[in-house]
């Protein structure tokens, strides 16, 4: 493999970009489950739970900050990481790639922590178990582990 660039990031070829396409093929699921999760908000006939405590999570005082849905928030988080994703896949990067790399990795984590809190919330204080909750916690984990493999590739080669 030819030695890069000065100009070219420091990651570069195949195995990054599968990276990234996992990254925007998981963001896009959460955006799709977060959707689903900020409608059902305003829509708790279209709720569909296999698992029974949906309604329950769903219905607290927690599912809410400052009057806008918790998934809402979730939505933001999933389309921030897969907006940095697709302008690190783009060959005109308005975002520079390590600094794309560190945004997406910091983003997910703290999304993580909220999502740690929420599931101590949701077995401890609500005693309830949403599916969909779960699910979203799940996408955003296989995306942090995606993005921490970049990450780490990112500071290594510097």
């Amino acid at each position: 493999m030819p030695p890069l660039e000065a100009s070219q990031p420091a990651l570069v070829g195949r195995r990054y970009n599968v990276l990234l396409v996992g990254v925007v093929l998981l963001g896009l699921l959460g955006i799709g489950v977060t959707g689903y999760l900020t409608y059902v908000h305003f829509d708790e006939d279209a709720l569909v739970c296999t698992v029974g405590g949906c309604e329950t999570v769903q219905q607290s005082e927690y599912s809410t900050m400052f009057g806008v849905p918790i998934a809402a928030f979730g939505v933001l988080m999933f389309a921030s990481v897969v907006f940095l994703a697709l302008m690190r896949m783009s060959s005109r990067r308005a975002i520079p790639t390590d600094i794309a790399t560190i945004g997406a990795w910091t983003i997910l984590l703290t999304g993580l922590l909220y999502y740690a809190y929420l599931t101590y919330i949701e077995i401890w204080e609500l005693e309830a178990i949403c599916q969909w909750c779960v699910a979203s916690s799940i996408i955003a984990l296989l995306m942090f582990t995606l993005e921490s493999i970049m990450l780490g590739r990112e500071l290594r080669a510097e």
